[in-house]
């Protein structure tokens, strides 16, 4: 018998925590034809595989890592292996930072100090940076309205990966007890002072 252990582990807590509710809430479209996998268990299926040990690196690597993998026992959902492909979980990213990627985390982190009794003290900031490779162009939008939705540049910057030839990204992380509780993508050219 051979089981998933890793596997298995992040998507119990995912579903201790509630996420595959939240992210049908806040993924899930009222009208139309319903999804043949919900959003939900999309989201666990990248959460379970980028966590998991050898997880998956790209999303076109999705389906080679979840070849061998009893998708069914794990998800405990209909799931074939066809279904998983860069497509779909890239229509899923685009969904998701519509809905707003920092409302649906804390809404999840906040479900989290919930159900496991954590008290919060104080929070720590910090950034750390990102090496982008390739050319990216800006295609911000300012007249956008939804304040989740905030347009970053991926643009030289002070890079603490010590790649000052590079364009970058900055990762701002709001942290209490050891556990994340704000996480915000930042252009890579912020300033730390100004972010905090």
């Amino acid at each position: 018998i051979w089981s998933e252990g890793r596997l298995q582990l992040i998507v119990g807590l995912c579903e201790k925590m509630g996420a595959k509710e939240i992210f049908n809430k806040h993924l899930e479209k009222a009208m139309g034809r319903p999804s043949d996998i919900p959003a939900g268990i999309e989201a666990e299926i990248m959460i379970a595989g980028i966590c998991a040990d050898n997880g998956y690196r790209s999303l076109y690597a999705m389906q080679e890592y979840y070849q061998y993998k009893d998708l069914e026992g794990i998800f405990h959902h209909p799931i074939e292996l066809s279904q998983i492909n860069d497509d779909r979980f890239g229509r899923f990213l685009d969904d998701f930072y519509n809905a707003g990627c920092r409302k649906i985390f804390r809404e999840i982190s906040s479900r989290a100090f919930i159900e496991y009794g954590l008290s919060v003290r104080n929070i720590n900031y910090d950034t750390t940076s990102k090496v982008m490779w390739g050319a990216y162009e800006y295609k911000g939008n300012s007249s956008d309205s939804n304040e989740d939705i905030s347009y970053i540049s991926i643009d030289f910057g002070n890079s603490k990966d010590k790649r000052n030839d590079k364009k970058q990204i900055k990762i701002g992380l709001g942290t209490t007890n050891g556990i994340v509780t704000d996480a915000k993508v930042l252009s890579g050219n912020m300033d730390d002072k100004t972010y905090n």
